[in-house]
């Protein structure tokens, strides 16, 4: 037998309709953060978006990115790592529930569309050090794929290279059992061979296209 309730006195309803607004409002906040930081690195003078390339800003005059170090399972990463070759960065964590998983799976699945010696080298940058220690590092990111490598360092280590490009991210106060989320952009960097800021992919992220658009920008 289904049980009716009695509908919540009008002043109830206001505030529960009114805290629903009110988060609804903090998220489309952060997500417009997101989206603001990620699409106006400081690098934007020369930022062209190509109308073919959906969700991919073009720099025609890649901008040289600035000094950082980070550690990964392998030893230090910095800005002499990203030379001589093409490369992916992406900020994230490896407690992450959605955002870090799912883009990580897409980005090798769009890997595996280009001819292995034609891939970007792929480089995830923890921004939660005090939990993504290497032997995490080691087992989470090379799950993906393993040319895939992790690294961390603390914030004053990245701070230049994530203000370059637009980077944001905030954590959140721990909960009763010590546990915290991370929000994070989630764009992808693609770094030239000259360790310059070529391109950023925007999300939502899709596999196809984002193999296509790596062709064209590495050709």
């Amino acid at each position: 037998m289904s049980v009716t309730h009695p509908a919540p006195p009008l002043a109830r309803r206001a505030l529960l309709i009114g805290g629903a607004l009110a988060a609804l409002g903090a998220a489309l906040v952060w997500s417009s953060l997101k989206r603001s930081a990620a699409q106006a690195p400081e690098a934007a003078a020369g930022v062209a978006p190509a109308a073919d390339l959906h969700g991919v800003q073009v720099f025609d005059t890649p901008t040289a990115l600035p000094a950082f170090q980070v550690m990964a399972p392998g030893g230090a990463r910095d800005l002499s790592s990203l030379q001589g070759h093409w490369s992916v960065l992406f900020f994230g964590y490896t407690q992450c529930p959605d955002v870090c998983p799912g883009s990580l799976g897409m980005l090798a699945t769009a890997l595996k569309q280009l001819p292995a010696a034609a891939r970007p080298s792929v480089l995830f940058i923890s921004v939660d050090p005090a939990r993504d220690t290497a032997e995490l590092l080691a087992q989470y990111v090379p799950a993906f794929d393993p040319a895939f490598e992790g690294a961390a360092g603390s914030d004053a280590s990245i701070a230049a290279l994530v203000r370059s490009l637009g980077v944001v991210y905030e954590r959140h106060a721990p909960s009763a059992s010590g546990q915290y989320t991370v929000d994070h952009t989630a764009s992808l960097f693609l770094v030239d061979p000259q360790a310059r800021l070529k391109a950023v992919f925007t999300p939502p992220h899709d596999a196809d296209a984002v193999a296509s658009a790596l062709r064209r920008l590495m050709a």
